[in-house]
């Protein structure tokens, strides 16, 4: 792992089963804790009532019952996370979409599907 001694933790907020799979795998593969929310709410009790507090969230913005956007604001409004990179993802993106991400607010941005060493190296830059 290229972060030494220090474990990375990850949660991915994404109603797509394809996405939660491959992170999943990739997760697993490299060793890291992650935990995985189908929807917003879940991701937000899931931050509530953690014991620890993920590095990285990564989020899909499209989703199905509070959509990325809107849940970034009550995560930051509520200061849930204060220290952690939140991440958007999508499978429907055009040229200007990371910069739209960027600028309302996200850390970074990962298009979907992932790709397995991609999304991990990427993910680990996130906190070098």
């Amino acid at each position: 792992m290229n972060l030494g001694e220090y474990i990375m933790y990850v949660l991915l907020i994404d109603d797509d089963p394809d996405a939660r799979k491959l992170f999943q795998m990739a997760m697993d593969h490299h060793k890291y804790p992650h935990q995985i929310a189908e929807n917003a709410r879940i991701g937000i009790n899931h931050l509530e009532t953690s014991d620890r507090d993920p590095d990285i969230v990564l989020m899909d913005i499209f989703l199905p019952d509070i959509d990325g956007y809107k849940t970034l604001t009550k995560i930051r409004q509520a200061g849930l996370i204060p220290n952690a990179r939140i991440v958007a993802t999508t499978a429907y993106y055009t040229n200007d979409t990371q910069q739209e991400v960027l600028e309302r607010g996200f850390d970074g941005f990962v298009t979907k599907p992932f790709e397995m060493s991609n999304l991990v190296s990427y993910l680990e830059s996130l906190l070098a």
